[in-house]
């Protein structure tokens, strides 16, 4: 622990630099762009902005790694406003986030960003289908998706000739493993690439390796070549060795450091000053018809209930087992489509090819409507 204090004193002199190396390029952001409209980004929502402009004005992709609560949402549409309108950038950016906040997104984009074409890549095969000939049809800037349909779909979308990739909750991407991190690295390119996540830098070496990778896919290529390369001061056979507490924390903290010009995390404690008081209104309602049936249905039977499609499958006709029955339930009462094998069925059935606002089969979002307008 001693050694690893010593070496963080000594390289404070050499990170600044090693930033300033990295950001070689500066450019001074003191407003948001003119085409973000209907509200005014914080003081600290401004050097998020700034931070990401010199990510792109020094060609590096970068994680946005405020806590949660701190608008990484907005900011990431400040800068997609900002480089349409200072630099000319149209697009496409690709943005993908997870169903249950695809439809935040929608409405954050129209609030803030009226003047910028967004699509809702989500539905039915035969909805997905009417958007694809929409995107052929016209020019739009934004894409928003899921990760399920960047991978079910990747034989269309991924022949996009994306400008930025975003993706929402970036910790994600920490397991190398997964097919969404194998998809998007192998048959997805965008020479800009932003990760969001509220959750801090793991201290797994597979882990940081594999956010590297996606970071900086040209250098850190293997991630069996990255262990070995961080094991090799240490090992004195040709052997793989296992290194000890103090060993580990030093290769972790070079790793960081590494991190660090493309990496911006603030915390809540840190600007609370620039924060509104927060306050609550406790708004009760009931549910629409199709969340009580589906609620009393998860309830008894613990399970969801679809058309009958899926017989032999998961077992009885039309139904799906779930995990944690307690959270679905919550989603339930938020919006039946937070599952999509039930918006699917429902757009089926109501003829919307896939394509319907579903404001009256949540009564929540209902409610929410009649008081924004």
């Amino acid at each position: 622990m001693t050694q690893a204090k010593v070496e963080d004193d000594e390289y404070k002199t050499e990170e600044q630099t090693y930033y300033s190396i990295a950001h070689t390029i500066h450019e001074k952001v003191y407003e948001q762009a003119a085409i973000m409209v209907n509200g005014q980004l914080k003081e600290y929502q401004i050097k998020g902005l700034e931070w990401l402009v010199s990510l792109y004005n020094n060609n590096l992709n970068g994680i946005l790694a405020d806590e949660m609560g701190l608008g990484k949402t907005i900011q990431t549409i400040s800068l997609v406003t900002y480089l349409m309108d200072r630099k000319k950038v149209m697009g496409p950016f690709l943005i993908i986030v997870p169903l249950s906040t695809l439809p935040n997104w929608v409405l954050e984009f129209e609030k803030w960003a009226p003047a910028v074409s967004v699509v809702s890549y989500k539905g039915s095969p035969q909805g997905r289908r009417l958007l694809q000939n929409q995107m052929r049809a016209t020019k739009f800037n934004v894409l928003l998706t899921t990760y399920e349909y960047v991978i079910k779909d990747k034989a269309v979308l991924a022949k996009i000739q994306w400008k930025y990739m975003i993706i929402d909750e970036g910790h994600r991407m920490k397991n190398h493993h997964c097919k969404l991190t194998q998809v998007l690295n192998t048959h997805y390119i965008a020479p800009y690439r932003l990760l969001l996540t509220g959750t801090p830098l793991q201290n797994k070496l597979p882990e940081l390796w594999a956010l590297l990778n996606f970071l900086l896919p040209s250098i850190f290529k293997s991630c069996s070549t990255f262990e070995q390369w961080f094991n090799a001061p240490f090992a004195t056979t040709g052997e793989k060795v296992e290194l000890n507490e103090e060993e580990t924390i030093l290769i972790i903290r070079r790793l960081h450091k590494v991190l660090r010009p493309f990496l911006l995390r603030r915390l809540k404690k840190e600007v609370e000053h620039q924060l509104p008081d927060k306050v609550e209104y406790i708004i009760k309602c009931d549910m629409s018809a199709l969340q009580r049936v589906l609620y009393k249905h998860m309830q008894s039977k613990g399970v969801l209930l679809t058309d009958g499609s899926e017989k032999g499958k998961h077992g009885k006709g039309g139904a799906k087992a779930l995990m944690n029955t307690i959270v679905q339930l919550r989603k339930l009462c938020n919006h039946p489509f937070m599952f999509q094998a039930i918006e699917e069925k429902y757009c089926d059935h109501t003829g919307g090819h896939g394509v319907v606002s579903g404001k009256n089969e949540s009564s929540k979002l209902a409610l929410f409507i009649v008081l924004k307008y």
